[in-house]
C-alpha cells in the first residue's frame, strides 16, 4: 500500500471513531458524553496527568499532535495555555472544537497531517502527543516536524507503543504462533491488526534513535490498565505482568528538549 493510501486509512479508520468516544451510551456532542470520556479516560490512565503537567504550561503556546475528541487538550486550556491541536480526521477535530466551546474554552484546532505541520518554525513552547505519532506512515517526518515548530528550549511529552510489551507478545501466540505463523514478526502483527492500519511498536532502543535530535531524552515504558485488563483470563497471569516490572507495558512516554 502507498504511503498516500495508507494514511488515508488511518483517517477513515480514526474519523469512523474518534479515540475514547467507542462504547459511550449518550448522544454524541452533548455534555454528557463529553464528561463520560473525561472521567473514563483518567480513571483508566491516570498517570497522563503527571506525564503531561497540564498546569505548568499557564500562559505558554502549546501543540497537540492528534487531539482525538479533545479530552487532554481541554485540560491545557483550563490551565490557561494558549492551546493548538491538529488532528487527521476531521470528525476529531470537529468534535474537540465542539468540545471547548461547549466548555466556554478557547483554543486553535485544524485539520492536518503530523508530516505537515502548519505552523511557522520556533512558534510552540510544548508539543504533546499521545498514543498518535505511531500511526502516521512515516513517524521520523512527524518527529522532525515537531522539533521544527518547536521554540530552542521547548519541551516535548509524548506516547508511543512498547513492542517488548506483554501485549506485543499475546499478539504474536494469538496472530502468529496460534495461527501457523510463527515467523510472522510481532511488528507486522501490530501493523495488520492493532488500531489503524500500519500501527508502530517501538523498543526502548528504537524510540531513543528515533528522537535522538532532542537533548534530556527520557523513555519509559508504563504498566497500564490495559495491560493487566488483558491478562485476566489468558496468558499471562496478572501477577506475573506485576512481577515483571515497567518494562513490559505496552505505553512508552518520551519527553526531551529542543537545544
Amino acid at each position: 500500500m502507498s504511503k498516500d493510501l495508507l494514511k488515508e486509512s488511518v483517517r477513515v479508520y480514526w474519523d469512523n471513531e474518534p479515540c475514547g468516544t467507542g462504547g459511550i451510551k449518550f448522544p454524541e456532542g452533548s455534555l454528557e458524553y463529553f464528561e463520560e470520556i473525561e472521567q473514563y479516560r483518567y480513571t483508566v490512565e491516570p498517570f497522563i496527568h503527571s506525564f503531561a503537567q497540564f498546569t505548568r504550561w499557564q500562559g505558554k503556546r502549546i501543540l497537540e499532535v492528534g487531539c482525538g475528541c479533545g479530552t487532554d487538550l481541554l485540560q491545557f486550556a483550563r490551565a490557561g495555555a494558549d492551546a493548538h491541536a491538529i488532528d487527521l480526521s476531521p470528525h476529531s477535530a470537529a468534535l474537540a472544537k465542539q468540545r471547548l466551546s461547549l466548555y466556554g474554552l478557547k483554543g486553535e484546532i485544524q485539520e492536518a497531517d503530523a508530516e505537515h505541520l502548519p505552523f511557522p518554525d520556533g512558534y510552540f513552547d510544548m508539543v504533546y502527543s499521545w498514543g498518535v505519532l505511531h500511526h502516521t506512515p512515516d513517524t521520523g517526518a512527524a518527529v522532525k516536524e515537531i522539533y521544527r515548530v518547536l521554540k530552542p528550549g521547548g519541551q516535548i511529552r509524548v506516547m508511543v507503543y512498547n513492542r517488548h510489551s506483554w501485549i506485543g507478545l499475546k499478539m504474536y501466540l494469538r496472530r502468529g504462533l496460534l495461527c501457523g505463523k510463527p515467523f510472522m514478526s510481532i511488528s507486522k502483527i501490530i501493523a495488520n491488526y492493532e488500531e489503524s492500519q500500519g500501527t508502530k511498536a517501538y523498543t526502548v532502543g528504537e524510540a531513543r534513535k528515533l528522537f535522538s535530535v532532542f537533548s534530556d531524552l527520557k523513555v519509559q515504558a508504563i504498566l497500564t490498565y490495559y495491560d493487566y485488563l488483558k491478562s485476566r483470563r489468558i496468558f499471562p497471569p496478572t501477577w506475573l505482568v506485576r512481577l515483571s516490572g515497567e518494562g513490559r507495558g505496552w505505553f512508552m512516554t518520551v519527553s526531551g528538549k529542543k537545544v
